[in-house]
């Protein structure tokens, strides 16, 4: 049995010379048929766990502007715009200053819209969790090739609930340490989940894939002014935006696609 599947790993720390951090929904799980019923569920109250259960044309609007969202309590807001004007709009893509403008017209704090999604999704788990799995896909080939190898650990860093998280990694078959999960949990942002990453393990450089240029933004704001260890790489195949490939080419993020970081992996260098 190897140090991975023993856990020495997560509990003595990783020495090795480089860290992988993955985002979840939209690098490692395709959950967005989840994040729409989950989200219009909060938003109305209601218990909806099919698409079929849900407004003409309101699904296919909110899909188009996900990849605005960076904290999922912000959804809640996204939703709720497309709730008013999915039967006028129901092909528009915001522009980013719209999107703002949107969220920050909201009268109820991120931290209240946050717990409301966290709820929601877990009476849906509680009341169908083969439905609520089903509504999930890992991405492949990226998911096998991390399930597979043994050279270092998996370490997740995202918005969503551990929870959650957790169960779609032992469903699928991900072998994950619980405390390798960095969530946002408690309104816990990436920055501050990085921050607990570096003090507890001990690698001499780290990359984050993500699929959100504003994760990127916010963490190279954050640290890499003074802290060039951790590299940030944008994730080609995940909920991206019409535009986000071209902002992360001239803001400096190496684009990757999912071969390209199973070849990171495993430390060949992507061509």
């Amino acid at each position: 049995m190897s140090m991975f599947q023993t856990g020495v790993f997560a509990s003595k720390g990783y020495h090795g010379p480089k860290m992988i951090i993955f985002d979840f929904d939209g690098v490692l799980m395709s959950s967005l048929d989840e994040v729409v019923l989950t989200v219009y569920n909060a938003a109305v109250g209601d218990l909806v766990t099919s698409a079929a259960g849900l407004p003409g044309g309101l699904g296919r609007l909110f899909r188009r502007n996900r990849f605005h969202v960076q904290q999922i309590g912000d959804g809640l807001t996204l939703m709720n715009w497309c709730i008013s004007n999915y039967q006028r709009e129901g092909d528009r893509i915001l522009a980013p200053d719209e999107y703002r403008r949107i969220i920050s017209g909201s009268a109820v704090p991120l931290a209240e819209r946050t717990r409301r999604v966290y709820e929601s999704r877990s009476l849906f788990i509680e009341t169908d969790p083969d439905r609520w799995y089903g509504l999930h896909q890992p991405f492949q080939p990226l998911w096998n090739v991390l399930k597979d190898q043994q050279t270092q650990p998996v370490v997740i860093l995202t918005h969503k609930n551990r929870d959650a998280t957790r169960r779609l990694c032992r469903y699928f078959g991900l072998d994950v340490e619980e405390n390798n999960i960095y969530s946002g949990d408690h309104s816990v942002g990436k920055v501050e989940n990085i921050r607990s990453i570096f003090k507890r393990f001990r690698s001499q450089l780290y990359h984050f894939i993500d699929d959100s240029i504003k994760n990127l933004h916010e963490l190279n704001n954050a640290f890499n002014s003074k802290n060039r260890h951790l590299e940030l790489l944008f994730a080609s195949w995940g909920y991206k935006g019409p535009e986000d490939e071209e902002v992360a080419r001239l803001s400096g993020y190496p684009i990757f696609s999912q071969e390209e970081t199973i070849r990171l992996l495993i430390s060949e260098p992507p061509k």
